[in-house]
């Protein structure tokens, strides 16, 4: 890089020598928004409206519309939760299977495994980390009911591919969209928001999630007014009405503060995603001003807006990213492993799960080499500066 670019670098880095930096500043972001959540606590806690109630039935509907989803939101009590709450709608159990991304958290496999179904793990898309549509198309089985699509670190799954195969074969298409609320893809075959492109979405609000509860949360999406009736029944102990049951079902309903909060920032939505795809654009910009090809940066899928959840690279083969880490670390640099081991071989699924053939190497790859950066709502040019500073002075070119 040239010296004036790297002279600016080093300036801006040690402006931010000694300012704390974080992986995730839930801290700054609630500072920022303290008068307005203050609000709505005080105004929950003097109605009392604690569960579901008219809290719940506002944020629902104001994240449809926010969100242009066109259909129907149904709360619940997580993003876990909500994967489950959309399998059992679809009637998906014993003797089925679910195909998934090997690459994903465990909850998108676990929920298969606990509704009596079979996970079936599938590889990823080298570049942008996403289920690949080709090794979803090599797992399916004649005993195929469902396929679920995680929409990992902000943007989407390749949906020109995905939706009208599972269409054609009559599968059941589950948007894990936890990461990526508020991406859109815009295919020319396949258009619309993230979760509202199969038969039914998903999505979460811990408190780290772009759009972050003070607790647990989550929801469910769907443009099926039948599926998001069941759906509120099964969260409700499979009641139709208080004390008249349906169907079994359980108990996982968003309560009404967590509803309130929600709301407060929902209101700042875009300013939200308009942050951290500022930080994103920085860091782009500030990795593309040094002279080391073999950091792998982030990939943008052509068809989709991007929310920017994670800002993850790959670090050069051969790197020992434990060891990487943790001089980071020492220098106060934050960074995280998203994910490490492939559902594949997790223990958990040794006798549950099958691989498709041919395996999952991509996924295997780069869950040994991935590593995101600090991404948030708060972060700084400066700060921005100091990590990729650091980056490259502890993991010098060859």
């Amino acid at each position: 890089m040239s010296n004036a670019s790297s002279h600016s670098t080093s300036e801006q880095a040690a402006a931010a020598q000694h300012e704390p930096i974080h992986m995730v500043d839930l801290g700054g972001l609630h500072a920022r928004l303290r008068p307005e959540l203050d609000q709505a606590i005080d105004q929950v806690l003097a109605e009392s409206s604690f569960i579901r109630g008219k809290h719940v039935a506002s944020f629902e509907q104001r994240l449809n519309d926010s969100l242009a989803l066109g259909g129907h939101v149904v709360g619940c009590g997580n993003g876990t939760d909500a994967l489950a709450l959309a399998l059992r709608a679809l009637d998906v159990g014993p003797e089925d299977e679910v195909i998934v991304p090997d690459f994903s958290f465990i909850s998108t496999a676990e929920v298969v495994a606990e509704v009596g179904a079979t996970p079936v793990f599938a590889d990823i898309d080298p570049a942008t980390f996403q289920l690949d549509p080709a090794s979803a198309m090599r797992a399916r089985s004649p005993r195929t009911k469902a396929v679920m699509v995680v929409h990992l670190f902000g943007q989407c799954a390749d949906m020109d591919a995905l939706v009208p195969w599972a269409e054609e074969h009559g599968i059941h298409l589950v948007e894990d969209n936890a990461q990526s609320l508020g991406a859109v893809w815009t295919g020319p075959r396949i258009q619309g928001p993230a979760g509202m492109l199969g038969a039914m979405g998903t999505t979460s609000f811990f408190p780290s999630k772009n759009l972050g509860a003070l607790g647990d949360g989550g929801a469910v999406m769907t443009r099926d007014a039948d599926l998001a009736a069941r759906v509120r029944r099964l969260s409700n102990h499979g009641a139709e009405r208080k004390y008249h049951h349906l169907e079994l079902g359980f108990n996982s309903r968003l309560d009404g503060l967590q509803a309130a909060l929600l709301n407060v920032k929902l209101t700042h939505w875009e300013d939200t995603l308009a942050r951290r795809r500022a930080a994103a654009a920085r860091y782009d910009a500030l990795l593309d001003d040094v002279a080391f090809t073999d950091v792998i940066r982030p990939a943008r899928a052509a068809h989709s807006t991007h929310t920017f959840h994670q800002y993850c690279i790959l670090l050069p083969v051969g790197t020992d990213r434990t060891a990487f880490q943790q001089a980071m670390k020492d220098a106060g640099i934050p960074t995280a492993v998203y994910y490490p081991t492939p559902l594949s071989s997790q223990p958990a699924f040794a006798e549950t799960a099958r691989t498709v053939g041919q395996g999952t190497p991509v996924a295997h790859d780069v869950a040994g080499r991935i590593l995101a950066l600090p991404m948030h709502t708060e972060l700084t040019e400066a700060m921005q500066a100091r990590v990729v500073a650091e980056l490259f002075r502890l993991l010098p070119s060859a």
